[in-house]
């Protein structure tokens, strides 16, 4: 009989949980998300996430997440609520306001990013976005060659080549729109030239099937776009996620005659310092720093200053900070009701000792609900 009594009172606290509905908003342009909307999810449709972030973007956890939940949600958080009200007001006729997102590992800085990307990709703007900059960095059997353009520097063709296919895919559309074109004449070899008057995207799938002058394309796409938008031809974002990894004190990779080479002494690197600087308009550059893109032995403090040092902090300079802190109280309990919402998990209790072990951290809540 006690069993009985037993497993009728846990069939009526089951008969009781009510699954809870995560707050969102309606609002799926990012243009229209103001401070009513913060805390709250909001979702991409699934054309602007091939459009975006096919090639890289979002953390791979969340990505696997999305693919589990069959959408992707993203929480409307204030920093990039912040650089977005920025974006806004800023003055594009004076030279590129500079942004830079820092945090401990694991705050949602990449998703920050992704959301500030969607916007300026729904307000028209070129992405000139780099994903991650330590995956340029690390040794995956990558071929690195000495330029035959630039003296003291190092190639990655094939990696400078996928970069360019991730730009022409996100900016394909609107590059046709703009009908941009090259300013002169560059030749690439005796029988190889792109004559002035070319359209950008003939330049681009130039480097893409010729990989050999896919750095070369890279760094004359950013002088071209730097200077069509000073012209006011278009508007320009320049993303870079894991800036701080160019200053490193090396990296993995060696060429072909076995000399392992600096983040400075590559080319590519030496593009995407050229692309945060502030000798253009019409546009804004966000960076993102982070502890996990600095070498092992330099993850003690999540401060730009340190992560990249006074040579990395002095290239950006001046420049607004902005910090993407843990998640609020509300944002925590939101995320898990998200979670409960689509049965990921099956109880509500256990709240506080979730907020206990990943303090707050929104990857680090992903990892503890992640499946087995």
């Amino acid at each position: 009989r006690r069993v009985c009594n037993y497993a009728t009172a846990a069939i009526k606290q089951e008969a009781q949980y009510q699954i809870p509905t995560a707050a969102r908003t309606d609002k799926t342009n990012p243009a229209d998300h103001d401070h009513h909307d913060e805390s709250k999810f909001y979702t991409i449709d699934p054309k602007t996430i091939t459009s975006l972030f096919q090639m890289g973007g979002l953390p791979k956890p969340f990505t696997e997440q999305t693919q589990m939940f069959a959408e992707t949600a993203l929480m409307v958080r204030k920093p990039a609520l912040e650089v977005i009200r920025g974006l806004k007001l800023a003055d594009y006729q004076k030279p590129v306001i500079r942004y830079l997102l820092y945090g401990q590992t694991g705050s949602g800085k990449s998703l920050s990013l992704a959301h500030i990307l969607h916007y300026a990709h729904n307000s028209k703007f070129i992405l000139y976005h780099i994903p991650y900059v330590p995956i340029w960095l690390k040794y995956d059997r990558k071929e690195v060659n000495w330029s035959t353009t630039k003296n003291g520097l190092a190639d990655i063709p094939l990696i400078a080549a996928q970069w360019l296919k991730h730009f022409k895919h996100q900016n394909e559309v609107l590059l046709n729109e703009l009908n941009l074109t090259t300013s002169q004449d560059y030749v690439w070899s005796i029988r190889e030239t792109t004559p002035k008057g070319t359209i950008l995207n003939e330049l681009i799938t130039h480097g893409i099937n010729r990989a050999k002058y896919a750095c070369d394309c890279m760094d004359i796409l950013l002088n071209e776009l730097k200077a069509h938008c000073s012209n006011n031809k278009c508007k320009m974002l320049v993303a870079v996620d894991g800036f701080n990894a160019f200053f490193n004190e090396k990296t993995d990779l060696k060429t072909e005659d076995r000399v392992r080479v600096t983040p400075q002494q590559i080319s590519m690197v030496q593009t995407g310092l050229s692309a945060v600087l502030s000798d253009w308009n019409n546009g804004a550059v966000v960076m993102v720093t982070s502890p996990r893109a600095a070498l092992n032995t330099k993850r003690e403090s999540h401060l730009p200053i340190y992560l990249c040092g006074r040579q990395g902090f002095e290239h950006i300079d001046p420049f607004i900070p902005v910090m993407v802190p843990e998640l609020t109280t509300t944002e925590f309990n939101n995320m898990l009701d998200y979670y409960e919402e689509k049965r990921w998990l099956q109880k509500t209790g256990g709240r506080k000792e979730l907020e206990f072990l990943t303090s707050r951290l929104p990857a680090e809540l992903m990892a503890r609900c992640a499946s087995l």
